[in-house]
């Protein structure tokens, strides 16, 4: 029973890493609505769109989606932040001691230190610490082919 709690708690982490995101939906009547995923229901698998545009091209600024009409969601857009990756760069190439890194993998954000927040959006945090983390975070980036 537990490893079926574990997926269960799983599949929901990754539906909500899903929000605000570009995702595709497809229907099983085979139309499609591209947009940002703004909420949803996990039980009924109901969905709300923002800025969405349908496979005829037509956008409209909000569109709700019934869940029995779901056939498939598609993340568009993929995030180059890998939380357990960074950690280990922080590691490894930034010289900060594990016992001061705690990873969550589940919404994909490195804590360093109890005060520094790393996401794919950047560093949150100030001091010297979070300047050092920033610089690495820059290299990680650097490393997987981005210009910053």
């Amino acid at each position: 029973m537990a490893i079926a709690a574990e997926s269960s708690r799983r599949y929901t982490a990754k539906f909500n890493s899903l929000l605000d995101k570009s995702v595709l939906v497809r229907l099983n009547n085979g139309r499609y609505y591209r947009g940002r995923l703004s909420g949803f229901d996990l039980n009924s698998m109901n969905l709300v769109l923002e800025v969405a545009e349908d496979n005829e091209g037509k956008r409209w600024p909000l569109v709700f989606i019934g869940g029995s009409y779901v056939s498939e969601i598609i993340l568009e857009e993929g995030s180059v932040f890998d939380a357990k990756e960074f950690a280990e760069f922080l590691v490894n190439q930034g010289g900060i001691g594990r016992h001061l890194i705690k990873v969550y993998e589940d919404v994909n954000v490195v804590e360093v230190g109890r005060i520094i927040r790393v996401t794919g959006n950047g560093v949150e945090g100030t001091g010297p610490m979070a300047q050092k983390v920033h610089t690495i975070y820059v290299e990680y980036l650097r490393s997987k082919g981005l210009k910053v």
